[in-house]
């Protein structure tokens, strides 16, 4: 299980892009992508120092929007981090798309394609042929606006917040009640929190209609029936049909939720409860008190970092590169976007690790379920090629998946 020790990221060698770039002026990019695209391709060689130079310059690219998209999510309720992060989307990110699908053709239909290694550039050739195949230029504005309303949504997510027990709480806070004892605490927050929910009922509702509206339109744009078949191929998804995830539902549904049913009887009756209601899924069944496992963020990370270097030397190595190095942002906060994600920053390959931890075990398990993303991109930040630093959502999830299951004893 032990890995190569790994050093603390650096920031990655420009070779292509200056080191002063501001990445997200479009100004600065422009100039470029324009080398790149009318960049005379002599031989096979050019061609692969055009992939190289390419990764690099949308590393840079992707990093800038990733800085954007931390910050805005860090503090919904900031104004400047909130514009920063809109300029990007309605100026520079419609104009990457663009340049994007002309570098696409350019490397697709380059004569020297056939003479490239098939080992090493297949996956990148496959991806970048399904690019040009999908992209519409009149999708372009439409993914806009969605990323938009996405923002929208994380903004009114963070501002909420509710009154309980004589503090205010974020909405993550009060989950920590959902495994108190005393029943009628447990209902109290869960009302209070549907409540709260409550009040922006219908600007969440207007969102969500109108991304389904834009979604529909771009699959349609793109020659679709729907979204669902656009967004299938968007997300290379070659080795399986939207028809083979329509079985899977349907397995579950078959020998799954019976499972599920079954187990809630079982809670309901432990309990003594005739009806088993949503306040009453997180409660100890035996009455015992809830885990506590850490107080806040820092002890959090302290504790993680022990336990890994009481598990590996090569993951504990990993992890420890994230400590104090504006790589991990956990306390849940009001003003902060729900949820929680790993971001590889692309050009300094550094992961960053976003959660509203409450001091639940459950929170436990996001930290270790990121630090295996950030594992992941750790270990395939040394690749070249911007594609293969990676991966598809199938098998992201097999690196934070694998970390909860080892750290569990």
């Amino acid at each position: 299980m032990s890995q190569p020790a790994i050093a603390a990221a650096p920031t990655a060698p420009k070779t292509f892009v200056p080191a002063n770039t501001n990445a997200a002026d479009w100004s600065q990019l422009q100039p470029l992508y324009q080398s790149l695209i009318t960049r005379e391709l002599k031989c096979q060689r050019c061609l692969e120092k055009l992939i190289l130079d390419r990764s690099d310059l949308d590393a840079a690219a992707e990093e800038a929007q990733a800085n954007l998209y931390i910050a805005m999510t860090c503090h919904t309720d900031d104004a400047v981090a909130k514009k920063g992060f809109l300029d990007f989307v309605e100026h520079v990110e419609p104009q990457l798309k663009r340049v994007g699908f002309e570098l696409d053709q350019k490397i697709a239909n380059s004569p020297h394609v056939p003479k490239l290694d098939a080992n090493r550039y297949g996956v990148l050739l496959r991806a970048v042929g399904q690019e040009v195949k999908l992209f519409r230029a009149e999708n372009v504005a439409l993914q806009t606006q969605a990323t938009k309303l996405d923002q929208s949504y994380s903004e009114i997510s963070g501002a909420m917040v509710v009154n309980f027990d004589g503090e205010e709480k974020t909405l993550p806070q009060m989950a920590r009640y959902l495994e108190d004892s005393d029943r009628a605490k447990r209902e109290a927050s869960w009302r209070a929190v549907a409540e709260r929910r409550q009040q922006d009922c219908t600007k969440v509702h207007d969102i969500y209609s109108k991304l389904i509206t834009l979604r529909d339109h771009m699959g349609r744009n793109a020659g679709f029936d729907n979204f669902r078949d656009f967004q299938h191929q968007r997300m290379h998804r070659f080795d399986y049909t939207p028809a083979d995830c329509g079985h899977f539902h349907e397995a579950i549904e078959k020998h799954c939720v019976p499972l599920v049913r079954e187990m809630q009887k079982q809670r309901a009756a432990t309990l003594g409860l005739q009806t088993l209601r949503p306040w009453d899924l997180k409660v100890d069944v035996k009455g015992r008190a809830p885990l506590r496992p850490f107080t806040n963020g820092e002890d959090l990370t302290a504790k993680t970092s022990r336990t890994y270097r009481n598990m590996d030397a090569g993951l504990s190595q990993m992890f420890d590169t994230m400590l104090g190095g504006g790589c991990l942002d956990l306390d849940s906060r009001k003003g902060k976007a729900p949820g929680g994600y790993q971001y590889q920053r692309q050009a300094s390959r550094k992961p960053f690790i976003f959660m509203n931890a409450v001091g639940l075990h459950r929170d436990l398990i996001t930290m270790v379920h990121e630090a295996g993303h950030a594992f992941h991109s750790l270990l395939s930040k040394d690749d070249p090629i911007l594609l293969y630093r990676g991966s598809p959502t199938e098998f992201a999830e097999v690196a934070s998946m694998s970390q909860e299951l080892l750290t569990l004893p």
